[in-house]
């Protein structure tokens, strides 16, 4: 009954665990924004960067603080030191703000300050029509975007292409300066037209309570276009000098489908929701919205359920699958009655795992299901190592009851300290810090909830199940043939004891140090991917709408080539991309296209055969892309530069953007640094002519890019005669050149801005001849008055903790050569570099790569101590200790040699594997010293030896068996951690060999002058 209740909770708490794709948390940074209307980059950095930096910089909490300027605005990402509270941080930054703010422009923004997370990105939806305007199309976005809000667990919901409704008044310059008016003037007399604020409340006891309120009558461009303003003793209407117009701002970017214009909507989860009921919540609403608005179009262009679904159909079907082949394989080795009790056991753990997680507020998504994948096989080791107990007790003779109760007692002891080991391996990759830290700690939670949960199940519930489905007198498969196989090669190595332990703790090592030094290193392996993300930047005087048309002309060349790419969509938009080295950029003369293809059509025995059969959410819609996302990129490559796009549009850069994991944004980062920006932008392109030339580099760019042209005004010495100043011309200029909000009104819509400019403001030789009127009305024009100097300024100012950084970007295919070796090369220009006083950082994948160094070596050393403190209360000597600790460097050899016959290259998932591999491989070997310490002679070692091959052999089989699939045939971001299968698959058979071979031979070497025994 106690069972049948815990499975039932388990069940139920699996279905109420919220699914996502990947787990969401608060990173250790905070950022601060900023927006300075018209300002330019020089401005922005020493008027409000420079004032909060000073401030910012003083906090404890901050360990690093990185700033990127553009014009008119800036962002400054703070990274804490670890174990810092974010929320704590937090506060002293705002206060810290504050304190800066007094020296910051009056006229600018208020900055603001958030903690970053992670977000749930969950569907992006376009919405498009052949009928309606763009207009038109925002006001059924909004209404779209209502109606989505309303489900459950949707946390945010944002349109791109959307903006809001304002009034537009344009003021004539002409007709302004015909009437002997100023824009000073104009604007400050349209401010008086509206207010809304209240006025008071009147309290009168015989005539009543009033509130009292300006009427607001100027609340629609006709009535804005008819009031009289009287400017200097001249009355006019606002509609002689000015047009007025009541529109949607010009969006900041613009979004196209399939090259045709339309709107975009971005839907968030929370963190209750389910991924999966909601996305078929949504698919609901908007087959219903369609039908009531026929002449609107709806759809789901980017779903992240959909790869939560295949994560799940993957493990699903791997755990059916696993639990299927464990069944027969026990069956076929011991008997069907001792496969039937491990079976039970599986499912079991799984669901009491499952408990914990929604207790402990975990999610299950892709992370936390590689987890369970890769504890499958670990944890059903417990059930049969207690289970082969309780058969060999009774085909000693025991009964059942006492079979059972011994067998389960004298295996209590070591299968503790195995799980123990097993956690104390995995736990220790909680200390990699930074973001994937955050990310890769759920698979060690996992396995350790699974373990733990398998123990509970082998010592509570396994017992009962055996004493009433094992027999005494039940048929088991003998293992004669196997044990007498065993005993030749343990007879043969322990014959010649000594030259093996020679030759074994001399070879080995040195063939680790030679694998080491053979192998690759990459930060994580490449998958395949739904998505292929391009980016282009045209020329800086290209404006939004240009861009725009840029972006369709180039998604109708794609979709010459749908069926070729397997394209199903392509989506994009202008005024935004990610480039190259993963840099955001806002700029009117940027685009970024999403090309979404065809999901990936079953290519292996495992998605073919059994996937589609042993899972729960399979779809076989749309499996109809017969290539690699990898290979089908560069065919898309090879195509654009075929038609030589980048030439027919003018591009400054047209390029791949391969999508990377973690906080990598580029393989290589080559950070310089100097008060010289002619011996940088020298340097820079010096080195980037060395990095094209290398093969295996796929592309590479730098942030030394000159943006749009400053013109800076300084008055003359007659302007200076006159009585002029750079305040009153700048006071001026802005009420001309900047589109201000000078007052707000309420209409139907709701409450509106009122933003006023010039119809000139776009002409340069307006500018020049901008007139003037001094105090005694005297009119010049502004070129007599100043001086015009055009400087050139760059696109982006990047700063590290207050210091310019400018920056070299690089990526490259592993399978040729890695970031590693690049720098290698680089190493003499580096070298000289520094020589000629330019510091150089080292950033990208090299300086991840060390802080994954440093935790590693910190997690290795802590789940050594933490193993070995468990092996000392296990064994009580310090001798054996160390001969069981022993297996795991030599375990090492395992793992390089899988890597190099897999083909691929060390990374951070194999080092995590490593680090798992040091607890689960002396699993077998705790057993099987346990079993050793009884022997008496050395005839006592064979024969205790060889009673430990069957329950050996049968746990490192079933868990091969468990990452067998994920080792040979992972499929999407699955690939990430096929390294960390193949570490600890590898590193367990090798394993396995040292427990069987190694183990017993260094066992009675040591303990020889205990063991007496005839033809010793």
């Amino acid at each position: 009954m106690l069972f049948v209740l815990i499975f039932g909770v388990g069940v139920y708490a699996y279905q109420k665990t919220p699914k996502e794709i990947f787990p969401v948390f608060d990173l250790d940074q905070i950022i601060v924004t900023g927006a300075y209307s018209g300002a330019s980059l020089d401005v922005m950095d020493k008027m409000a960067v420079d004032p909060l930096e000073d401030e910012l910089k003083n906090i404890d909490d901050v360990e690093k603080m990185t700033s990127v300027i553009t014009s008119g605005r800036f962002t400054i990402v703070m990274e804490l030191r670890r174990g810092a509270d974010p929320y704590n941080s937090l506060d002293k930054v705002k206060d810290a703000l504050a304190l800066a703010s007094r020296t910051l422009p009056s006229d600018m923004d208020e900055p603001t300050v958030r903690v970053l997370s992670i977000q749930r990105d969950l569907l992006n939806i376009v919405i498009e029509s052949n009928a309606l305007s763009t207009d038109a199309l925002k006001i059924k976005a909004n209404e779209l975007k209502d109606r989505i809000s309303t489900l459950r667990n949707i946390s945010e919901v944002t349109i791109y292409g959307d903006s809001d409704l304002y009034y537009d008044i344009k003021v004539d310059a002409q007709k302004a300066e015909a009437y002997g008016l100023s824009m000073d003037a104009i604007t400050k007399a349209i401010a008086k037209l509206s207010y809304i604020f209240p006025i008071g409340l009147i309290e009168d006891k015989q005539k009543g309570f009033y509130f009292v309120s300006t009427a607001n009558s100027k609340n629609s461009s006709q009535t804005f276009g008819e009031a009289l303003i009287n400017i200097a003793g001249k009355q006019l209407r606002l509609k002689d000098v000015a047009t007025i117009t009541k529109r949607y701002e010009d969006s900041a970017t613009l979004f196209r489908i399939n090259s045709q214009n339309a709107l975009n909507l971005l839907v968030k989860q929370n963190e209750n929701g389910n991924a999966l009921e909601i996305a078929d919540d949504v698919a609901k609403l908007l087959t219903q919205f369609n039908a009531q608005n026929p002449n609107i179009q709806t759809f789901i262009f980017d779903d992240n359920s959909e790869k939560i679904r295949d994560r799940l159909n993957i493990v699903i079907s791997n755990i059916l699958f696993g639990l299927i082949i464990i069944f027969f394989l026990v069956a076929w080795l011991i008997n069907f009655r001792m496969a039937t009790i491990i079976i039970i056991g599986i499912p079991t753990s799984f669901v009491i795992g499952a408990f914990y997680f929604y207790l402990s507020g975990y999610t299950v998504n892709m992370i936390s299901l590689i987890g369970v994948l890769i504890a499958l096989g670990i944890i059903v080791d417990d059930a049969i190592v207690v289970s082969e107990n309780i058969q060999q007790k009774l085909e000693e003779g025991m009964d059942i009851k006492e079979a059972t109760i011994k067998g389960t007692q004298e295996m209590a002891g070591p299968v503790t300290i195995a799980s123990l080991t097993t956690i104390f391996a995995f736990i220790p990759a909680l200390m990699i810090s930074g973001t994937m830290g955050e990310v890769i700690k759920l698979i060690p939670i996992a396995v350790s909830a699974l373990v733990v949960a398998s123990l509970i199940e082998s010592f509570i519930f396994l017992p009962i199940h055996a004493s009433h489905t094992l027999k005494p007198n039940a048929k088991t498969r003998s293992w004669e043939f196997a044990n007498g196989l065993y005993s030749k090669v343990i007879h043969f190595h322990m014959h010649y004891k000594k030259f093996f332990l020679f030759t074994f703790m001399v070879a080995t090592p040195l063939l680790i140090v030679i694998g080491m030094k053979l192998s690759k290193f990459q930060m994580f392996p490449k998958f395949d991917d739904t998505t292929i993300n391009l980016s282009f930047k045209a020329n800086v005087n290209t404006s939004l709408e240009d861009t725009n048309a840029i972006l369709g002309e180039i998604q109708k060349e794609l979709l010459t080539q749908k069926e070729a790419f397997a394209i199903k969509n392509i989506g994009g938009v202008a005024g935004f991309r990610r480039d190259s080295a993963g840099n955001s950029e806002n700029y009117p003369y940027v685009g970024d296209i999403t090309i979404v293809l065809h999901k990936l059509k079953a290519d292996n025995v495992v998605d073919k055969f059994i996937t589609p059969y042993l899972s729960f959410y399979y779809d076989e819609e749309g499996r109809i892309r017969q290539e690699q996302s990898s290979q089908i990129a560069q065919k898309i490559k090879a195509f654009l530069e075929k038609r030589n796009l980048k030439k027919r549009f003018d591009l400054v850069d047209l390029s791949i953007v391969e999508r990377k994991v973690g906080p990598i944004k580029s393989d290589i980062e080559i950070g310089l640094v100097s008060n010289d920006n002619q011996k940088i932008i020298q340097a820079i392109n010096g080195l980037k002519a060395k990095v094209e030339a290398i093969k295996g580099v796929v592309s590479v760019t730098d942030n030394i890019q000159f943006g749009i042209d400053e013109i800076r005004l300084s008055i003359n010495p007659y302007g200076e005669q006159l009585g002029l100043d750079e305040a009153t011309i700048g006071a001026l200029l802005s009420n001309f050149y900047l589109s201000k909000i000078n007052s707000n009104t309420f209409d139907e819509a709701g409450l509106l801005e009122i933003k006023i400019e010039s119809t000139q403001k776009d002409s340069l030789e307006a500018l020049k001849n901008f007139q003037i009127t001094l105090v005694d009305g005297t009119i010049v024009a502004l070129k007599e008055v100043v001086l015009l100097e055009v400087v050139k300024s760059f696109e982006k100012l990047t700063k590290d903790n207050a210091q310019k950084n400018f920056y070299l970007f690089a990526n490259v295919d592993a399978d040729i050569i890695t970031g590693g070796e690049v720098l290698q090369l680089l190493q003499e220009d580096l070298k000289a570099l520094s020589q000629e006083g330019i510091k150089v950082a080292l950033k990208g994948e090299k300086e991840k790569k060390d802080e994954l160094k440093r935790d590693m070596m910190f997690a290795t050393a802590l789940a050594m101590v933490l193993i070995m403190l468990s092996l000392v209360y296990m064994f009580d000597s310090f001798r054996e200790t160390a001969m069981m600790l022993s297996v795991i460097p030599y375990s090492m050899l395992g793992v390089l040699i899988g890597h190099a016959i897999m083909g691929l290259n060390l990374s951070m998932p194999s080092f995590i594997g490593m680090l798992g591999l040091a607890g689960v491989v002396i699993n077998d070997g705790i057993i099987m010293i346990v079993t050793l310490k009884k022997a008496q002679d050395l005839q006592d070692v064979y024969r205790l030896a060889a009673s430990r091959l069957r329950p050996i052999v049968l746990t490192t089989v079933t868990t091969l068996v468990g990452l067998a699939t994920i080792i040979f045939f992972p499929t999407g971001q699955a690939v990430i951690f096929q390294p960390l299968a193949i570490s600890l698959g590898f590193g367990l058979a090798w394993g396995t060999i040292l427990n069987l071979i190694y183990l017993p031979v260094l066992y009675t070497f040591i303990n020889q002058k205990r063991l007496h025994a005839q033809g010793y």
